[in-house]
């Protein structure tokens, strides 16, 4: 089965993952054992000695929303610990962009001359709980962990100029069983507009079949 899956490990996350909206990026990740990988231009990965598969769906609800499923599947015989971990940053390096966590809001929030972006995500009616502001040059380094063999991201509440965001959502995951967290991110020109917009995605049952 596990190989089989592996024939799509190739499948590049664009242009499926970009929309009219995305000039941020979305890079997912997983964490497991002290070890973390990014899904860098794929849609699927298969970690051999943890036997854990993880997948990425999008479903285009609205040209200003990218809405995300992330499937981790736990193959083995045993309880697996893991984290499954979200990256945001632009793909153009620009020194006027402000990234930030907003603690009231419990939300992540990229600033641009023109727009604002909303990223948040739910896992088992769960919002988010751990999350970073970082330089964009320590994204894909060892400088996001406090602690990497525990798994605890490094807490900044703030970047400026080129930056990237990173929540991570902890799942315990039984042996052979299959276990699903979506992220999503919203453009809009104000963070109200964004704030109603998300409202307006908690009520669509297309986006949420399973978690009303």
């Amino acid at each position: 089965m596990m190989m089989n899956l592996t024939n799509t490990e190739k499948n590049q996350l664009t242009p499926k993952h970009q929309l009219l909206n995305d000039t941020l990026q979305f890079i997912p990740g997983i964490w497991v054992n002290g070890q973390y990988y990014w899904l860098q231009n794929r849609t699927e990965m298969v970690l051999y000695d943890e036997e854990i598969i993880i997948k990425v769906k999008q479903e285009q609800l609205h040209s200003k929303i990218r809405f995300c499923h992330i499937y981790v599947s736990n193959h083995s015989m045993q309880t697996k610990e893991v984290k499954v971990l979200a990256m945001h940053h632009f793909s153009n390096v620009s020194q006027d962009n402000i990234t930030y966590i907003s603690p009231i809001d419990n939300r992540i929030f990229h600033h641009t001359k023109k727009n604002v972006y909303l990223v948040n995500g739910l896992f088992k009616g769960d919002g988010l709980t751990e999350y970073t502001a970082i330089p964009q040059w320590y994204a894909y380094t060892d400088q996001i962990w406090n602690s990497l063999q525990k798994g605890s991201l490094k807490y900044q509440p703030i970047a400026k100029g080129p930056a990237a965001s990173i929540f991570a959502i902890k799942m315990s995951i039984q042996q052979q069983e299959t276990s699903k967290m979506n992220t999503w991110t919203i453009t809009g020109s104000s963070k109200n507009e964004l704030l109603a917009m998300e409202e307006g995605l908690f009520k669509n049952a297309l986006a949420f079949p399973f978690e009303k």
